[in-house]
């Protein structure tokens, strides 16, 4: 038989007749005018899986190849117009067990001596190792995607299911995740199986002395870390399939593990027939490639769900840690007050008693008045008057301390600064006259409000302004030590005690200012004054709290505290607050 395909000498076409019949790559099918089959080559027979016995000199098949799928015929005829062109198609050929496999085909004229039509020539090539291997790159592709999107865990597994079976075009695609707590495999995530969700599970075993014969090849990959294969109908996942919509008997299952180091974190199951899972088995490279990004993907999530649950369990212990502390806060603010109470108590005893000894004068002069009978309804009313004042002023102190006593509830509100700081001299007002100390206020007209708490501010400027007392009064003690020695400088022979408190406010802050010209405070420790029980006082007179409660007081309205200090001439501590403005609607 000649092919006239080519011009060339009889030699050339005896070894070109003996290539294309010899070949296993390509199968070469030739048709004579009537399209029977005259030539079936070695490569034809691989393909299609009849012998050249059982095809030669028959007509070519009409359902031989398909055409787009497998949905509609494609018969090649010698009537077909190829106009002397070769031309090429991609169709499913159909063998003799049945089996559909994709084929690239190539149709031409062939001619005789004379250049006449004969029938036709066709060359097949069974393109399914590309085609695959075209899917798997196409699957490593969007697995790589998936395994880096921000998707939880459950959903990657998910997607990477969907997606192993829509690109490979298997029916199931299954990720077995391994249980370290119950000891056993589970399936996290399925595409294919019966149900919404399957309760299959995988017992992990220690040897091989007593498994079952449906997960034995699962033992063999888990245990040995390899990808194993078996007959679908041998294993246990088949009561979780429906058996109308899938053959059994013609689909195998195919465990791949996904390894980590020298641990195994699970299996991904393909379930596929039995022309793709001969591919599958021998491309365990590409296979592997797919298994690490999966396995990478995992630990990923699981690293992530791990620091997001450790932070959410970090963040609620910040929080409890931080109601506690608030509490203490609260706590010890509370006992800086009743401890400041009880430094004031004889100032306090003394605030009560003034009035109350008002009170016994004016008696006592209306007793002796009615003993003389001089006692006339005006000047009884006018000292009866006399004592309800009096009674109201030590009702005034009184409802003060109860109210300075009491917790405050850490709500912040707007406040006015001069009213907690004139609040003061309530209670140590006459302590300071009895002393002969002096109060110098100036204060800036129309302040604008800050958002903060009336009570703790007080406490404030009451451990301020005591402390600033205090520091006077150590001065004055100084001094007069000094004058015993004859050693008294000018200075404090002239001593003008005073507490000067100035309020004013720039763009952003309302600024305090309370100063004192007291013994001051050593450069040494000038940086431990607001460090918690740090006190320079005697022993019995001091707590070493106040300057550490009023610098978290501060802060807690979200301002700053600062002191400058040089010794024998006092101290200046400046409070800054935000000032507090509206937010429009």
């Amino acid at each position: 038989m000649k092919y006239h395909i080519f011009s060339d000498p009889d030699n050339t076409i005896q070894l070109f007749e003996s290539i294309i019949t010899s070949s296993s790559e390509y199968g070469v099918i030739a048709t004579d005018k009537d399209n029977r089959i005259v030539l079936w080559n070695r490569g034809a027979e691989l393909i299609y899986g009849y012998s050249p016995d059982e095809m030669l000199g028959k007509h070519l098949p009409h359902d031989l190849n398909k055409k787009a799928g497998i949905d509609s015929d494609f018969l090649f005829l010698v009537e077909n117009d190829f106009k002397g062109n070769i031309i090429d198609y991609k169709m499913s050929a159909t063998t003799k067990n049945g089996q559909i496999k994709p084929v690239s085909i190539a149709i031409s004229h062939r001619t005789n001596e004379e250049n006449m039509f004969c029938g036709l020539l066709i060359l097949v090539r069974d393109i399914t190792k590309y085609m695959y291997e075209e899917q798997f790159r196409d699957l490593l592709l969007e697995i790589t995607q998936i395994v880096n999107s921000p998707r939880p865990l459950d959903d990657m597994c998910l997607s990477i299911c969907t997606t192993v079976s829509a690109i490979l075009d298997v029916p199931i695609a299954f990720i077995c995740l391994f249980d370290y707590l119950n000891n056993n495999f589970y399936i996290n995530s399925q595409v294919g199986l019966s149900g919404k969700n399957c309760n299959h599970e995988c017992i992990y075993y220690p040897d091989e002395a007593n498994i079952p014969e449906s997960i034995k090849s699962c033992y063999e990959t888990y245990s040995q870390f390899v990808i194993t294969s078996e007959l679908l109908k041998d294993h246990d996942i088949l009561k979780c399939i429906n058996k109308r919509k899938l053959n059994e008997n013609d689909n195998y299952i195919i465990h791949i593990p996904l390894t980590s180091d020298d641990s195994l974190i699970g299996i991904l199951h393909i379930i596929a027939p039995t022309l793709k899972r001969e591919f599958l088995i021998k491309e365990t490279q590409i296979l592997g490639l797919i298994a690490n990004e999966i396995t990478a993907g995992i630990q990923r999530k699981r690293l992530v769900e791990e620091i997001r649950e450790y932070a959410d369990n970090l963040e609620k212990m910040v929080k409890v840690r931080t109601s506690q502390l608030r509490e203490k806060d609260a706590l010890l603010i509370q006992s800086g007050k009743l401890a400041t109470l009880g430094e004031m108590a004889t100032g306090i005893a003394h605030e009560i008693n003034q009035p109350l000894g008002g009170i016994s004068l004016i008696t006592q002069g209306l007793i002796l008045a009615k003993n003389r009978n001089k006692l006339t309804e005006e000047m009884l009313s006018e000292k009866l008057n006399s004592i309800v004042d009096q009674v109201e002023r030590i009702n005034k102190i009184i409802g003060h301390l109860r109210t300075f006593a009491r917790q405050s509830d850490d709500t912040k509100k707007e406040v006015d600064v001069k009213q907690p700081l004139l609040d003061v001299f309530k209670l140590i007002g006459e302590q300071l006259i009895k002393k002969n100390i002096t109060v110098e206020l100036d204060l800036a007209d129309n302040l604008p409000l800050i958002l903060a708490d009336h009570n703790k501010l007080e406490q404030i400027f009451l451990n301020l302004i005591g402390n600033a007392r205090d520091a006077i009064g150590e001065l004055e003690k100084l001094g007069r030590k000094l004058k015993k020695e004859s050693e008294a400088s000018d200075w404090i022979k002239s001593l003008d005690k005073k507490i000067t408190i100035r309020i004013y406010t720039n763009e952003e802050d309302e600024i305090i200012e309370i100063s004192d010209n007291g013994i001051g405070i050593p450069e040494s420790i000038i940086n431990k004054i607001f460090d918690p029980f740090f006190t320079t006082k005697e022993v019995g007179k001091g707590t070493g709290l106040g300057l550490s409660i009023t610098y978290g007081i501060v802060k807690e309205f979200d301002g700053t505290i600062d002191v400058t200090s040089k010794e024998m001439q006092g101290s200046k501590f400046t409070i800054k607050f935000p000032i507090y403005r509206r937010k429009s609607l």
